[in-house]
């Protein structure tokens, strides 16, 4: 990867989901003006204006756009702020893009848009474990008032290697969404990286601002970092639960405490603190054993390593975590099954 000093760069980061993607946003803004100093432009246009204090730090509105049919005015008003701007490099970033990565004449039509302005686009995303990935996606699926079965919905990832909703697509065979990618963007033009989160939101603000700098050439590294807690707690994932199921109203915590003591009479509250677990251990395994063989393909092409290739890699079957994550499961779907009555 080396600067490029012959045509404008527009950086596309497109996530994926779950990859810390809110707190990297989030950075951007909070250091649009340290970037713009050392020529590089972080647009507004594109975020979503949600209250009068507050404006989503990711270009969201940008990624829903494009999803329908010309004309994208709001594409052409982001191109007009970059050429206000007179950057030499700009950085785009909404995790809404990836699951469009299949429709290969809308992302070339973007791709269009941007060269005809004068950018050469190089996308950059972040790809995680599928396992922790799945858990992530099932987490926003019943966020937004999605409810399938947690039994079903791997069982249809480990068959197909995705996942389907309406016209968007959640690819966990990478190399198919990298392909698809590659025939709207170039080969080329794609950096992937994997995401670490055991590492913290520091190292991967860091790591996704070296790879703007040897895009854009050098980039000093004196910034603001922010952080964000994107993974649901137990308490949250059934408080959505709730709120899926009955109609938006909220449940007490008195009441999710005394459904979890139905079930584990001497259940410490302090779990429903701790990240969600639904995975056992079995379906992580068959997580690792399905998607290692393409992701040995992802590292050979791009360089970029995912976490857990092999069955040492995760916690023993008799790890202590396998034991939550089962109480974590069961106590899901009793509150499923008692919810939707």
């Amino acid at each position: 990867m080396e600067g490029n000093n012959e045509k404008k760069t527009l950086v596309l980061h497109i996530g994926t989901h779950k990859t810390g993607t809110t707190a990297l946003q989030a950075m951007l803004i909070l250091n649009q003006q340290v970037l713009a100093r050392q020529g590089i432009v972080v647009p507004n246009t594109g975020r979503i204006h949600e209250t009068e204090e507050y404006d989503t730090p990711g270009h969201h509105a940008l990624a829903w756009e494009i999803a329908k049919p010309p004309p994208y005015e709001l594409v052409a008003r982001a191109i007009e702020e970059l050429a206000a701007a007179a950057a030499r490099t700009a950085v785009v970033s909404s995790e809404e893009f990836h699951p469009l990565h299949h429709r290969i004449e809308i992302m070339s039509a973007l791709r269009a848009e941007f060269a005809d302005a004068g950018y050469r686009t190089v996308v950059v995303l972040y790809l995680r474990a599928q396992a922790r990935y799945a858990e992530s996606i099932f987490q926003q699926n019943v966020r937004d008032h999605r409810n399938p079965s947690f039994a079903a919905f791997i069982e249809e990832i480990l068959a197909n290697g995705r996942i389907d909703f309406e016209r968007t697509r959640f690819e966990f065979e990478y190399s198919r969404m990298l392909e698809a990618l590659s025939l709207s963007f170039g080969a080329e033009n794609i950096v992937v990286r994997p995401y670490l989160p055991d590492r913290g939101p520091e190292h991967l603000h860091q790591d996704f601002l070296r790879v703007v700098g040897m895009l854009h050439g050098s980039l000093a590294m004196d910034f603001t970092m922010t952080v964000a807690n994107e993974s649901y707690t137990l308490r949250k994932l059934l408080q959505a639960l709730h709120r899926n199921l009955r109609g938006g109203t909220a449940i007490d915590d008195g009441d999710t405490l005394a459904l979890a003591r139905e079930l584990v009479p001497h259940f410490d509250e302090r779990m429903l603190d701790h990240r969600f677990l639904l995975l056992q251990y079995a379906e992580t395994l068959a997580f690792l054993q399905r998607f290692a063989p393409d992701n040995a393909v992802v590292a050979g092409r791009s360089g970029a390593h995912i976490p857990f290739q092999s069955p040492g890699d995760l916690p023993p079957p008799e790890h202590p975590i396998w034991a939550e994550s089962a109480i974590h499961r069961a106590l899901f779907e009793r509150a499923s099954e008692a919810w939707k009555r």
